[in-house]
């Protein structure tokens, strides 16, 4: 494998910031208030569960606007938040302390 240099990583580093502010977030945004799954009733975001896997559980919207303060965005079992994975190994080697609401699926 060749290694590019690191112009080429700081390149790579801009676009996917770019991509994700101006595209991938605002997507998620714009389809997680108009189509999907509810779990809460109390707000106007839906779920998008297959996307979820794609976007770190960003697509989790309705479990996030229920919950704001919540680093965990899944609630259901069939709901996966893959950040969720990240910040418990974080927790778990001591990098990060939790903190924040427990996410309760109500009825």
């Amino acid at each position: 494998m060749a290694v590019l240099g690191p112009a080429w990583g700081m390149f790579v580093v801009a676009v996917h910031l770019l991509l994700y502010v101006f595209v991938l977030a605002p997507s998620i945004n714009g389809l997680g208030h108009w189509w999907g799954r509810r779990n809460f009733g109390n707000n106007s975001a839906t779920n998008i569960r297959v996307l979820a896997w794609l976007t770190g559980g960003e697509s989790l919207h309705n479990n996030h606007h229920a919950y704001p303060s919540s680093p965990k965005f899944s609630v259901r079992r069939s709901e996966f938040d893959p950040s969720w994975v990240v910040i418990k190994v974080l927790a778990a080697v001591r990098l990060i302390t939790l903190v924040g609401d427990k996410v309760k699926l109500t009825s």
